[in-house]
Formats: structure tokens, sequence, C-alpha cells
């Protein structure tokens, strides 16, 4: 947090100012209806606070007085130093709580992220995602390498290993997943988009839903031990439901064994995927454990 903030603000209003701060960087615009109804206060209050943030940021915020937005300028600096699990989780999860962490009796060790993406590449992802526009990428792919496309967000995804963006890629006119962390340049398009093509209601495999089965490995030696892990009873599987574009990510993370047999070792997959050649020809389980593809999509 800057220094010329901390000591102009009281707390309460430092994080009204984090607020502006974010939802300018993130969102691309804010209004004082935004503090209003985020902090419950008046509108007069946000006022005050708009007027001080954009002391201590001149350039950072132009308003709209036709529709009465305040929109980050292009010589947006942040306020604020941002943490990137934070940032992370309050887009996910919203601005449930302010910007600084609460204090935690209990001791918990949490597995660190080791992949975590670019704030300026997240935040220009974020404004895209928002405002339903176009962004001209640099890529970097695993087995095609550097390469520059015009995507359409719009979802983020966190598969538990990395972060991804859901979009349209017009180079190759389909619906595509790309790693935010092999992004290494993200511009805003003026160019209008095309609904009827892009929009995430023609994401067929977004949309379709799979209802999945898994169950303890048929191979494990103590089943129980599964099932209390998953809050089974004796003999029961786990039902979910997974969206087509996602399962494979999922499964994955999850460590089921996705073979056509259940081959794959009880001690490091505990859990298996029942039917898997039926739910293989309604996804695409390419990186799934113990996946073949030519046995699965003859």
């Amino acid at each position: 947090m800057p220094t010329m903030a901390a000591n102009t603000a009281s707390p309460n209003q430092r994080e009204r100012l984090w607020q502006i701060d974010f939802l300018a960087r993130f969102r691309g615009q804010v209004t004082r209806q935004d503090l209003a109804h985020r902090f419950g206060i008046a509108l007069s209050n946000a006022t005050r606070d708009f007027t001080l943030y954009r002391e201590l940021a001149p350039g950072n915020l132009d308003y709209d007085h036709r529709d009465k937005v305040y929109r980050r300028t292009a010589q947006f600096q942040p306020l604020f130093t941002y943490d990137r699990e934070h940032t992370l989780q309050t887009l996910s999860h919203g601005q449930a709580v302010g910007q600084e962490p609460c204090e935690q009796p209990i001791l918990v060790d949490v597995a660190p992220a080791l992949n975590q993406p670019d704030l300026d590449i997240l935040a220009a992802v974020s404004r895209a995602l928002y405002a339903t526009r176009a962004i001209k990428i640099r890529y970097v792919s695993a087995s095609s390498g550097e390469s520059e496309r015009e995507i359409v967000p719009h979802s983020l995804v966190n598969t538990g290993l990395r972060w991804h963006v859901r979009a349209f890629c017009r180079t190759h006119a389909q619906f595509r997943d790309f790693v935010l962390t092999r992004i290494i340049q993200a511009d805003e398009l003026n160019s209008a988009t095309d609904p009827a093509i892009e929009s995430i209601q023609q994401d067929v495999e977004w949309n379709r839903c799979l209802a999945v089965e898994l169950a303890p490995h048929p191979a494990a030696a103590h089943k129980r031990a599964i099932e209390l892990d998953y809050g089974l009873a004796p003999g029961e599987s786990l039902k979910v439901n997974l969206k087509a574009a996602t399962a494979g990510y999922l499964l994955r993370r999850w460590g089921v064994d996705c073979s056509l047999n259940a081959s794959l070792s009880p001690d490091e997959y505990q859990l298996a995927l029942i039917n898997p050649a039926s739910v293989s020809r309604q996804a695409n389980l390419s990186i799934a454990p113990g996946f073949l593809q030519e046995i699965h999509r003859p």
C-alpha cells in the first residue's frame, strides 16, 4: 500500500481506495454506486473517496459525464501493490474481504502455488471479459511456439495446477484454452465481437454438461479408506457434473484413473472413472490419466 495513501486516509477509506484501484485495473471502470453498494456508504462519501484517489493518482481515471462512470486511462499505474494469489481469489470469489489478510490464530500450512500469471496480463484479460471485447495476444504454445492471436475471452479457468482463459480464437475459428502464464503480451482491440459466433453461448463444449461417475480404484487394498476420504457409504460411487471443456483438467487434478480397464497403480490413483469409453465420446480426455485416444475415440 502506498505511503501517501496510508498517511492521508483512515483504514476504512484505504480499503475503499483499494476498491477503486482494483476495479479500475481489472474491470476497466468504476462508479460511485460500486462503493456505495460494497461498503454501505452514501454517494457523497463515495465522491470524497474518488476525489482523494484522483489526488493521489491524478493520471489513473477519466470521468465519463454521459455514463457517470470513471474509466481507466491508458496511463494507469496501480496505486496499490497486489498479491497474485489474493487477486486471483478476489476475481474468483468477489470482494468479500478487503485488501488486508485476516489474522489466523490456527497454524495452517498451505501448499504454495508455483504457477501464477503476470498481473498486467491478467488485468488486460479481465477487462476484456468484463467488457466483452477482443484482445490481441502474443502466445507461446508448448507445441507450436510463439504466435500472435486475436481472441475473445469469456471465462477464467482454474485447473488446480494453472490458470487458463477460455476464449474464441479468431485465428483458428474455434473455442480454445489459453494458459495465462504463456501470454506474453495482451492488447485491447476496438473491433466489435460477433455474438453469433464468439459468445459463450456458442461454446458447445463449455455448455455441455457431463454426468461422471467415480469409484474407489478396483485394485485398492483398502477401499473403505478411500470411501471415507470422499464421504461415501460402502460400495457407493461419487457422481459429479462436469463441463465437457474442463473434464480432462479436473480428472487429472483429482488423480482419476481413466484407463479403459483401470490399469494404473491404485497407490497413485485412488479413484477410477466408470465407463471411460462413454465419457471420452462426449469430452476430450487427452490429458486425463491413463487415457488412450486410439482406444476411446475409434
